[in-house]
């Protein structure tokens, strides 16, 4: 067993016993109080660094990728051992590059005693990250070669040691680059050893010169190339250890850095207490207790232990409810008999209240595994992450301060109490405290997107990687899995595997249409072991009350590619009969493509079947869609409405509708339309009508799933996987042809992709592994919005704009019109006048403005309401561009009022106009 970071942290060099004139060294100046001594940030650092250490019950993590990474060097036991003290070192010495004088004078203006150095072999001269990497490995490396070890075990440690050095290198970069390919980063270390003798010195170390140049002269040419070549090397953990290593480096001086600028002279205002855990087990057990007692959960936890299973067939909402609680019984069971293992799959039917289970397994987990201390759940929409907050916090009872959504849309999340607005510098300080728990996501329960959570496993962005140690023991729900393009499940498979094994991570794998991507051949050394927390998932799957909800109706799809003429009168047709019969009827059209959705909502418009036609596509704004949704969940049984759509509903949007109509696209997509379709199994005779109309091949014709059904799922086929639920039919081909085309002679794939960690690639292994292929552009349209969906507040749900976002606005002197409306004018101008302030604060040396990042943060979801993604194909952007102007961005579309002989070319209430956009398909 290794010692623990804590025992090797307080054998490491201290500055202020070893430096001389250690008090004449400053780490940071500011403007309003007594610069910080470089000896004082490193002790500050080291301490934050333990306590992220401790919080996320690191050591275990550290050892395990150590461990296994050196299990078959000569010397494993000592190798380990000199590692983790290597590793603990990085962080040490992340600083002591600061005695640079020109650092001192230039970024310090610090007089005192120092003369320029002008023959330094650093660029830039003032720079320290580069000599706080030399001093370290000159120090690392001189301790490595007085070991009693083999003179190979020296060379390899040597090599590692440098490597971590990279650490150190780049914790001022924006992120970590290629180590060992293209880079001068190695290189940079040959011949300079004499000519920076004098920092050394300084440090009163008495190192063995000769052996510390070999090293450094030999390391890139010699010894590096031993590791990238010698492949009885796993792939996975020393990459991941320097990634984990940046991670708690900057983690921990960013929080010192804060702690320093935030507190006064006589406080700790800035010090960072609540690492985001639920660090008692009292309040693990309070929540599991919340959730056993919600809803139908009380029956199934009651009766978990001696459960009889019913499976009734025949369709009631009781039955309905029945099965829910027979599907909380089992996944309580599976879980109890399973607590130690980390793969988990969850696959249910739409309709079996996934959220509510999902809650179950999470706390369950943490109950019975006291090392696991927070949660993730990941999702592919935003819309998706904003119901499950509410859910969740309902269900199991969480407090503002143990949850928070960590995406573009979301704000900045507050664990204080109400202010008092005339304290303006209460306002101050805790918004600074917000902004530091919403960047390094301290909170136990954090629900954020697919994009940021694969970041955080492989990127190379400083940013992103700031939460890496934190995902350590936690229980992380992927929610919506068929999301994913197949053309990643391998790199998913290998990433989530390998961060389960050593980061002590439960990941639970859900969808109603499950793909099973174990059943890859690739990606790992040993099959990786998931568990079916619904062993008889098939079971529920075709029950009547899931299977039966919905009838999928073939009539339109045997006839092929339909007009839209022809369409609208089918839709007309079987949307009167169901009224007819049912007193009302609510009916979705989904197509691919927003210009065949606008063209049918010209066509049908003027009908008098419907009360009320909506248009609903992705360039509609997150306000009107939001309108539409309330509207047609509250809307009363005498009406008629008519939702005409593009794929931004297919999940995450909580609707129910009586009919459904869809452009075939993906067997995934389809269903997933079907799922806004008698939502609650409440009503009968509820169809979805698929129709052939738009080609698919724009948006998937890179998806494996789209390919396969083409050149092998039959029309018959098809529609039996639909009817009968077995996607597994399709998924079967998929993961073999992902099998074929991972042989190693193929240049793409999975071995290929792994050569990237052997030679410490990290923009390659990032590129290599992309959630969204599609490039896009975000428009902005400055009209004016309502501070609610209905003009005026009437609750929380109805806000478009927070209480915090108005309050941020009347900071900067905007306030809402006489019309209750915001300006999106004058959003714009705010925004320019940030970014105007933050080119100038850049130019300005040695500063730290938190400030500017906040409003920044707090801005963005402001600006949000005012945008649209597109993807950013050349012709239809260019014609976008006719009316605005790229900017600090965005499109910044100004002209979106202006009339031309077509009409407006934007409008509120249904987006980008298609008759001014001949050409354009979006979507």
């Amino acid at each position: 067993m290794l010692k623990s970071f804590e025992d090797i942290l307080t054998n490491m060099p201290d500055i202020a016993s070893i430096l001389n004139g250690h008090d004449r060294y400053w780490a940071h100046i500011h403007p309003s109080k007594k610069e910080e001594l470089l000896a004082e940030h490193t002790v500050l650092v080291n301490s934050y660094a333990e306590k992220l250490v401790e919080a996320h019950h690191l050591d275990a993590v550290i050892d395990s990728l150590i461990t296994e990474h050196v299990a078959d060097w000569e010397d494993a036991a000592q190798c380990a051992v000199i590692i983790k003290q290597c590793f603990v070192g990085a962080i040490v010495f992340h600083d002591f590059g600061k005695i640079n004088e020109n650092f001192q004078l230039l970024r310090m203006q610090n007089y005192n005693g120092f003369t320029e150095n002008k023959n330094i072999l650093l660029k830039p001269s003032y720079g320290h990250s580069k000599l706080g990497a030399f001093l370290y490995s000159c120090y690392c490396i001189d301790s490595i070669f007085k070991q009693s070890i083999s003179a190979n075990s020296k060379k390899l440690l040597a090599a590692h040691c440098l490597l971590l050095s990279y650490s150190i290198n780049q914790h001022h970069s924006p992120a970590l680059f290629s180590v060992t390919e293209n880079n001068s980063y190695l290189s940079g270390f040959k011949g300079i050893y004499e000519s920076l003798r004098y920092y050394i010195q300084q440090y009163n170390w008495s190192l063995n010169d000769k052996s510390v140049i070999i090293v450094l002269d030999k390391m890139e040419d010699v010894w590096l190339r031993d590791i990238k070549e010698r492949r009885a090397y796993k792939p996975f953990p020393f990459y991941t250890l320097i990634k984990l290593n940046f991670s708690l480096l900057t983690a921990a001086d960013y929080l010192a850095t804060h702690h320093y600028t935030t507190s006064s002279e006589n406080g700790n205002e800035g010090e960072t207490f609540d690492f985001g855990v639920f660090d008692k087990r009292e309040r693990v057990e309070q929540i599991a207790a919340h959730l056993r007692l919600f809803k139908h959960n009380q029956a199934a936890f009651g009766k978990a232990n001696s459960y009889c299973f019913e499976h009734p067939n025949i369709r009631s909402k009781d039955n309905l409810n029945k099965l829910r609680e027979e599907m909380a019984v089992e996944v309580i069971q599976t879980i109890k008999e399973n607590a130690g293992k980390r793969l988990f799959y969850l696959e249910a039917p739409t309709g079996s209240g996934k959220t509510n289970l999902s809650a179950i397994i999470a706390t369950e987990l943490l109950l019975t595994n006291p090392e696991l201390n927070k949660i993730f759940y990941v999702f592919p929409f935003t819309t998706l992450i904003t119901q499950t907050f509410g859910s969740l916090k309902e269900s199991i009872g969480l407090k503002d301060n143990e949850i928070a959504e960590l995406h573009s849309k979301a704000g900045l999340a507050s664990k204080t109490d109400i202010k008092e607005e005339e304290d303006k510098d209460g306002l101050y300080a805790d918004s600074k405290r917000d902004y530091i728990d919403h960047l390094f996501a301290l909170y136990p329960v954090t629900l954020l997107s697919h994009v940021k959570f694969f970041d955080i496993l492989k990127t190379n962005s400083k940013e992103a990687n700031y939460l890496l140690h934190r995902i350590a023991n936690s229980v992380v729900i992927i929610d919506e899995l068929q999301s994913y393009n197949p053309n990643i499940w391998d790199k998913m498979l290998f990433f989530i595997s390998e961060y389960a094994k050593h980061f002590n991570i439960r990941f639970v794998l859900m969808s109603a249409t499950l793909p099973k991507i174990s059943g890859l051949k690739i990606g790992t050394n040993n099959v990786p072991d998931f568990v079916d927390l619904l062993p008889n998932a098939r079971k529920y799957i075709t029950n009547p009350n899931f299977s039966q909800r919905v009838t999928f109706n073939f009539e339109l799809f045997n006839l092929g590619k339909i007009e839209i003429s022809r369409l609208a009168d089918f839709v007309l047709e079987k949307s009167v009969a169901y009224a007819t019969k049912h007193n009302n009827v609510k009916t979705i059209v989904e197509f691919i493509y927003k210009k065949s959705a606008a063209n049918f909502f010209q066509h049908i418009q003027h009908t008098d079947t419907f009360q009320q036609i909506f248009l609903l596509s992705g360039t509609v704004l997150e306000s009107r869609r939001k309108e539409i949704i309330n509207y047609i969940k509250r809307s009363n049984s005498e009406e008629n409405i008519l939702l005409i759509t593009t794929q931004v509903v297919e999940a995450g949007v909580d609707i129910d509708m009586d009919l459904g109509f869809k452009n075939v696209s993906l067997i995934d997509s389809d269903e997933q339309l079907a799922g806004r379709v008698n939502r609650n199994a409440s009503k009968a005779a509820c169809e979805v009508y698929l129709f052939k109309m738009d080609d698919a091949h724009i948006l998937y014709g890179k998806d494996y799933r789209y390919k396969k059904t083409r050149e092998e799922i039959s029309s018959e086929i098809y529609q039996a996987i639909l009817t009968g639920k077995d996607f597994s039919q399709l998924y079967e081909k998929v993961i073999g042809f992902i099998d074929e085309s991972n042989k190693p002679l193929f240049k793409d794939s999975i071995m290929g992709y792994t050569d990237g960690l052997f030679h410490f690639d990290y923009p390659e292994v990032d590129r290599g592994f992309r959630i969204i292929e599609q490039e896009s552009a975000c428009v902005f349209v400055p009209l004016d919005l309502h501070l609610s969906i209905d003009g005026a507040k009437q609750s929380e749900r109805d806000a478009i704009f927070s209480q915090s976002e108005l309050d941020l606005l009347s900071q900067f002197d905007i306030y809402p019109n006489l019309e209750n409306q915001i300006s999106g004018l004058a959003i714009w101008s705010l925004y320019e006048r940030l970014i105007e302030r933050r080119i100038k604060h850049k130019k300005q040396a040695g500063s730290f403005d938190i400030q500017q990042k906040i409003d920044f943060k707090r801005l963005q979801s402001i600006m949000s309401k005012f945008t649209f993604s597109l993807m950013q194909f050349a012709k239809d952007y260019k014609e976008l561009q006719l009316f605005g102007e790229e900017k600090y961005g965005y499109l910044y579309l100004h002209g979106w009022n202006e009339k031309r002989i077509e009409g407006k070319p934007y409008s509120y209430e249904n987006g980008l106009n298609n008759e001014v956009f001949m050409t354009s398909n979006f979507i």
